[in-house]
């Protein structure tokens, strides 16, 4: 929760310029002069506290003065929240192509990370790290997720259980690229799904698909992928064409994100013989370029978004898909909600009061003046 500070008549404030004025005009005006036989008498005197606090109850009059126009500016403390959006139903379909093995980042900033110790993300592990972060903020909504590869399946239901889908998360495993003798469909890491292509159409389908039969009032889906429509079944605007036909209460938003960019793309490479990724001689990672360019499509993620309503995000490495994904949670998931306004009349207007009651006290006792 935070705290701010507001006014409900902000103009009386216009006030304080007034009463400074007043002030510096009253505080250098030539006091009144008495008429004496000789100051000699006075000039060896000491000077005392009275007479040092003489200007005191003018200075407590404009001090309370000022007390009261605050007072009356009305000034309030507005409590807010942060909350997320509630209620929303939310799908999230995540690309896992043997491309997003890759990672997008020059070989001296691989080489600076390794010097300390560590190994770049690749474009899955970044895109897993910012999605379980993505879970854990939520609240109040379903969240489920479809994986895709050469296909496109349901690997969690739109839930509330964020653990277990977290642990589904964990649990998903990257074509790495190679594969048995017997079989050239099946991993050799036991990877979640075959990543030999990129079925958009079938993950936008299956994923609207759990969204329609949601009974909530708001739904969204996001897409992430690095590459273009490559296998599958469905044409990749089927889904956004017909959610553009809907009427618009009954519309599903698709939020397209295109990671990586193909300028500073590389692969682990892979020790043929042994069939495991090279390694140099202090056991780090080599990275190579690809044999071929991965092929991209902003042109079609932008289409999907615009025909839905959703908005497009070109995050072309790790750092700004971060950067992007927080756009999407900060302009789409969270709402500054004002919860109550706490009035702060009564004490401003108490304290002004107050001064200048012990202003009048003081001009009538101790500090009394001749003449008056």
């Amino acid at each position: 929760m935070n705290s701010g500070w507001t006014f409900e008549h902000p103009w009386f404030l216009l006030g304080l310029a007034v009463l400074c004025a007043l002030a510096w005009m009253r505080l250098r005006a030539v006091p009144v002069a008495t008429r004496t036989s000789s100051l000699g008498a006075a000039a060896g005197m000491p000077v005392t506290l009275r007479l040092r606090l003489r200007n005191l109850p003018e200075w407590l009059r404009i001090a309370g003065l000022a007390l009261l126009i605050v007072a009356m500016a009305r000034p309030q403390i507005v409590d807010t929240e942060v909350l997320s959006g509630e209620g929303v139903d939310i799908m999230i379909a995540l690309d896992m192509s043997g491309s997003m093995n890759a990672i997008d980042m020059s070989q001296d900033d691989i080489a600076a990370l390794q010097a300390n110790g560590q190994e770049p993300d690749n474009r899955f592990e970044a895109a897993r790290k910012i999605l379980k972060d993505f879970v854990r903020h939520r609240k109040s909504d379903r969240v489920g997720l479809v994986v895709f590869g050469n296909e496109a399946y349901l690997r969690f239901p739109p839930t509330l259980d964020y653990v277990r889908l977290l642990n589904a998360l964990d649990g998903l495993i990257l074509d790495d690229g190679r594969r048995t003798q017997e079989n050239q469909s099946n991993c050799m890491n036991n990877c979640t799904i075959n990543g030999s292509g990129t079925a958009i159409g079938d993950a936008l389908n299956r994923a609207f698909m759990r969204l329609d039969q949601a009974k909530s009032r708001s739904r969204m889906l996001i897409l992430i992928t690095d590459g273009k429509q490559e296998g599958g079944a469905m044409d990749p605007l089927t889904v956004p064409k017909y959610v553009a036909s809907l009427p618009e209460k009954d519309r599903v938003k698709v939020f397209t994100f295109q990671v990586g960019s193909g300028k500073e793309t590389r692969l682990p490479a892979y020790d043929p013989l042994r069939g495991k990724p090279m390694t140099d001689r202090f056991g780090r990672l080599v990275y190579q370029r690809p044999d071929r360019p991965f092929p991209t499509d902003p042109q079609l993620l932008g289409k999907i978004a615009d025909l839905t309503g959703g908005k497009f995000y070109d995050s072309y490495d790790a750092e700004k898909f971060g950067k992007d994904f927080q756009d999407l949670e900060k302009t789409t998931f969270q709402v500054k909600v004002r919860t109550q306004r706490r009035e702060l009349f009564m004490p401003w207007l108490l304290l002004g009061l107050a001064l200048i009651g012990v202003e009048l006290v003081l001009r009538r006792t101790w500090l009394r003046t001749f003449p008056a």
